[in-house]
């Protein structure tokens, strides 16, 4: 392999210069290379002054990356290395911070934002109906498909629909950046408001949903769900919670609610006519004052559940004092009379027989033959005296004979009448309702006068002892 040869592989020179004088050549030379430099200098200079303005403006620029503005509706955290440096969070107008990657910030809508729920608690309709087309078209058959249509559960285990959705704010951005990324914030407002939903509706009945106002289940609902984000320490607090769907029961339930209300409205008229009637019972038997004789009775009736014999003695008192009242009227004023009617004919009646028989009871542990001997003559001569008794002598010595005779016409008449005065005397006396089997009998009763008072000792009512 030949070597090149560097004179033929040169090209040829493009300006040829030639020196004329010597002398004069090298002093021009010189000039030419002086000023060459001076030049070279300048450019050089002015470049390097270009690059020093340069390299400032790139530095203000870079300084001036760590200005950020935040607007009214924004808060945020400034950082430094990736660490929050202010306790307090952003606030509205222009920050000062140490330009990326030394600081940062984090800025986040702080007003207005919104969750919601969805369709989380409401079945899966068809678009194409209204609300009225589509109870119509609810049948039995089409309950409800886990996992495909949402429901809620009340405490009484009925079903229900409901639709939420809520406004929620930042009022503290440090604990905020701290628990939530921003990116996930609507993500946990949506599960703390589904489940401050399932604990207010499931400690109420449907009926009580339904019927309870939509602000004060706004309001509960709002409250269960803040306590939540409480707990988080999140620095969220919610604004407003709004019914984006009233509470109903399922659709099918809703097609027979015109035989519920009815039914129900019903069932309120019953109970008022009951309680109407149940007044008018009350006063008729005790009077307007039977709301005092009722709590006297419920009283005695707690005591005697409780076993306590004094407070049970108590209220018997108070029982008979109100019973002894003028407070008093109806059906129970009326049995209490005729009690005291009745036991007053007692005592004049049973009373007398009983002073008599005291009063005769000294003489016939004396003289109990003489007693009796003379008692039975009173009788003899009592019966004898009365109008109507004929008196027939029959001779001692006809022991077999078999007599015919005939009274008097007089004595017949005389037991005529007497017969007609016996029943209209019981007629009368059937009329006032004195043989009552509620009034106690005179065993049953004491001789000291009459009384309304009464005892009750193992389960029977006595008189006064």
């Amino acid at each position: 392999m030949t070597e090149p040869n560097d004179q033929t592989n040169r090209r040829s020179a493009s300006a040829k210069f030639q020196l004329q004088n010597q002398t004069e050549s090298a002093g021009n030379l010189q000039d030419a290379m002086d000023t060459a430099h001076r030049s070279l200098a300048s450019s050089l200079q002015l470049s390097f002054r270009a690059l020093q303005v340069v390299m400032v403006v790139l530095i203000l620029l870079y300084l001036l990356s760590g200005l950020r503005t935040v607007e009214d509706s924004q808060t945020g955290v400034a950082t430094f290395f990736g660490a929050i440096v202010n306790d307090e969070g952003l606030s509205p107008g222009l920050q000062t911070n140490w330009p990326p990657p030394i600081g940062g910030y984090v800025v986040f809508n702080a007003q207005n934002r919104e969750a919601n729920i969805g369709n989380v608690f409401k079945p899966q309709i068809d678009a194409r109906l209204d609300q009225q087309q589509r109870i119509t078209k609810s049948t039995s058959r089409k309950g409800l498909v886990p996992g495909r249509d949402g429901s809620i559960i009340t405490s009484d285990g009925d079903l229900a629909h409901i639709g939420v959705k809520t406004e929620w704010e930042i009022i503290d951005p440090l604990q905020f950046a701290q628990a939530v990324p921003d990116a996930n914030g609507d993500e946990f407002i949506e599960l703390a408001l589904e489940r401050a939903t399932i604990h207010v509706v499931g400690n109420i009945t449907l009926e009580e949903l339904i019927d309870t106002p939509l602000e004060e289940l706004r309001s509960l609902i709002r409250l269960e769900a803040q306590k939540t984000l409480r707990t988080f320490q999140c620095g969220i607090r919610l604004s407003d919670v709004i019914i984006s769907s009233e509470p109903e029961p399922p659709l099918f339930i809703q097609k027979s609610y015109d035989a519920f209300d009815s039914a129900k409205i019903n069932a309120e008229t019953n109970v008022e006519l009951a309680t109407a009637k149940a007044h008018e019972l009350l006063i008729e038997a005790v009077g307007s004052h039977y709301k005092k004789f009722v709590a006297l009775i419920d009283a005695h009736e707690r005591a005697a559940q409780s076993n306590n014999t004094v407070a049970m003695q108590q209220s018997l008192d108070n029982i008979n004092s109100f019973l002894q009242s003028d407070d008093v009227s109806g059906k129970v004023a009326n049995t209490l009379s005729l009690a005291m009617g009745y036991r007053s004919i007692v005592e004049i009646t049973l009373g007398q027989d009983a002073k008599r028989f005291e009063s005769i009871l000294p003489r016939y542990r004396e003289h109990p033959e003489l007693v009796i001997k003379d008692k039975w003559l009173e009788m003899y001569s009592r019966v004898l005296a009365q109008a109507d008794i004929e008196t027939i002598f029959v001779p001692e010595f006809i022991a077999t004979v078999k007599l015919s005779l005939s009274g008097s016409d007089e004595i017949a008449q005389l037991r005529h009448r007497q017969l007609l005065n016996k029943k209209e005397n019981r007629a009368l006396t059937e009329g006032l309702d004195l043989i009552n089997p509620w009034i106690l009998k005179a065993r049953d009763m004491n001789t000291d006068g009459p009384s309304r008072e009464l005892s009750i000792t193992g389960g029977v009512v006595q008189g006064r002892n």
